[in-house]
C-alpha cells in the first residue's frame, strides 16, 4: 500500500486557507492505488479544479479555540505563592473550560531554574506534568472546578483556598524559598 507522503512527493500541494483544506494537483491522472490511498485519506475529486481535496482538520481547531470571557483557554497556567515564614509556590493547569466562567484545574509539577541563595530558588511550571497527589485539589486525577475572576487592574485569578488566590502565571521564573 502507498503511503501518502510518497503521493504528495508526485504532485502540486496547495492550502487552500479560505476553504480550510488542501489540494493536490497531478500532472495526469494516477493510477488506481494512489487514488483509493486518497479517498482512504478523505480526499475526494474536484471536477471544477481537477484536483483532489480535503478538508485540513487542524486549521478548525486552530479557529476554535475556546476561551472564556476572560480570554483563558486550556493549557494556561495559574501561580499560587503562599507561606508565612517562606515562600511556598504551586502551579495549576487548565485542562477544560466549564461554561464561560468556570475552569477545571489540576496541579502541575516545577522545576527548578537557578539555585539564588541558601534554600532560595528561582522555579517555572512543567506544562502537563500533572502531581498524582495536590494538597489543593481533593482528587487530582480529574481536577478541581473553579470560577475564574478579573479584576479592574487586568489581573485574572481563582481562589484556591478561603484565604489564598492563584493569578494566571506571567511566564516568568518566580521565587521560592522553603527553610524547613
Amino acid at each position: 500500500m502507498l503511503l501518502l507522503e510518497e503521493i504528495k512527493t508526485n504532485c502540486k500541494i496547495v492550502t487552500n486557507e479560505e476553504k480550510q483544506g488542501e489540494e493536490l494537483y497531478f500532472e495526469s491522472k494516477p493510477d488506481y492505488e494512489i487514488i483509493k490511498t486518497l479517498k482512504q485519506n478523505g480526499y475526494k475529486w474536484h471536477n471544477t479544479k481537477k484536483c483532489w481535496y480535503r478538508k485540513l482538520n487542524y486549521m478548525k481547531t486552530a479557529q476554535k479555540e475556546q476561551k472564556n470571557y476572560l480570554g483563558i483557554k486550556v493549557g494556561d497556567i495559574f501561580h499560587y505563592s503562599w507561606g508565612y515564614e517562606q515562600t511556598n509556590a504551586n502551579y495549576f493547569q487548565v485542562v477544560a473550560l466549564k461554561g464561560t466562567k468556570q475552569v477545571v484545574i489540576r496541579e502541575i509539577a516545577y522545576e527548578i531554574r537557578e539555585t539564588t541563595g541558601l534554600d532560595s530558588y528561582k522555579i517555572r511550571p512543567c506544562k502537563n506534568v500533572f502531581l498524582e497527589k495536590s494538597q489543593f485539589i481533593k482528587d487530582n486525577t480529574i481536577g478541581a472546578i473553579k470560577q475564574a475572576k478579573g479584576l479592574n487592574n487586568g489581573t485574572i485569578y481563582i481562589n484556591i483556598e478561603s484565604f489564598g488566590f492563584c493569578s494566571l502565571w506571567n511566564g516568568k521564573d518566580d521565587i521560592m524559598t522553603c527553610y524547613y
